[in-house]
């Protein structure tokens, strides 16, 4: 049977455990931290500071632009497709929503959250422009009449604008002890 090494110290045999994690502790580390822990416990990893504003931005463009070109060149396909012809741009608007808020990442203000959120629109609206402009009879003009481009770029903006309503966490309710 193998012995038991310390959790820290591995070239070293354990002689316990830590009374607070359990982990395997040397004689060392038990000595000199008896019944306070480990050195793990006693000083926990740094926490790495979340990335700066501008640059959580420019991640959530990048990912909602790249998002928006894959689903415009996919709604080429349902340009002028009756039901399609909207919902392939709600699609894209709630993907590009998605993308932009995955890419942000970590805890989101206020101003972050709307910010990624116009973002996304702002890129789901050219990728109803580019499916509109990619279609496959020559191509439509993006800034025809209003009744034949306003309803895909409707889609667009409220499938962007549904992702936050549809799949934001829910909110933590008050206990009454706090």
């Amino acid at each position: 049977m193998a012995a038991i090494r310390c959790a820290l110290h591995p070239a070293r045999l354990a002689v316990d455990s830590c009374p607070r994690c359990g982990r395997p502790r040397c004689g060392a580390d038990a000595a000199e931290y008896g019944a306070r822990g480990c050195v793990a416990c006693l000083n926990p990893a740094p926490v790495a500071p979340s990335a700066p504003y501008l640059e959580r931005l420019v991640r959530s463009g990048l990912a909602a632009f790249v998002i928006a070109l894959l689903g415009g060149w996919i709604a080429t396909q349902y340009v002028d497709v009756q039901f399609f012809s909207e919902v392939a741009p709600g699609l894209v608007g709630l993907a590009t929503a998605w993308a932009a808020s995955a890419a942000a990442g970590g805890p989101a203000d206020v101003r972050l959250r709307r910010s990624t959120l116009l973002i996304a629109a702002v890129a789901a609206l050219l990728g109803a422009a580019l499916a509109f402009r990619l279609e496959s009879a020559g191509g439509q003009d993006p800034l025809g009449s209003w009744h034949e481009v306003g309803p895909p770029y409707l889609a667009a903006l409220v499938g962007t604008l549904a992702w936050p309503i549809v799949f934001a966490p829910p909110a933590r309710k008050p206990r009454l002890d706090e």
